[in-house]
């Protein structure tokens, strides 16, 4: 699953964040990296997108690496999510990136976000939200694994930084 806020954020201009998301949208073709979005998630990147995320949308399809995951996944994760004891200020950053979590565990595991506070909260409350497996949470700006680094080779969930299991 990869964010919106990659898709708005991989511009043409010359910014680190914009270089490295551009890096990370490229090396999904290079290295022919299936990318899987819900429908509600296609739609939010339709209306979020860059000039280059669109033309790499329309490669993407062209080269038969992407397609929307239809029905959307609901594992309870959001109803959960509305359960835990925590600041209404967390549960709100939660439930606004829960999609991404239950649709990586539908699918591949992993999530590329800029996001790295909900990573922690998601970590904090793994246990509550029983989340079933580890999930890969990478962004291409973060250390912990290099992002793009970590997608040039091969993107093994097992090498990076994880939502653990809570179940």
């Amino acid at each position: 699953m990869i964010d919106t806020n990659i898709a708005r954020a991989a511009s043409e201009s010359e910014h680190p964040t914009s270089d490295a998301c551009r890096r990370l949208l490229e090396l999904m073709i290079e290295n022919e990296h299936k990318v899987v979005l819900s429908y509600s998630q296609y739609q939010e990147w339709l209306k979020h997108n860059s000039r280059f995320t669109k033309l790499w949308l329309r490669r993407m399809a062209s080269e038969k690496l992407w397609h929307v995951l239809s029905p959307e996944p609901d594992s309870g994760l959001t109803d959960r999510t509305h359960k835990v004891e925590c600041s209404d200020a967390a549960r709100q950053e939660m439930l606004k990136d829960v999609h991404l979590l239950e649709n990586a565990l539908a699918t591949d595991e992993i999530v590329l976000s800029l996001e790295t506070n909900v990573f922690h909260l998601f970590c904090t409350h793994a246990q509550v939200l029983k989340i079933s497996r580890p999930v890969a949470w990478v962004s291409p700006t973060d250390a912990a694994p290099a992002g793009v680094a970590w997608v040039a080779a091969g993107a093994d969930v097992a090498t990076a930084r994880c939502i653990p299991a809570g179940s």
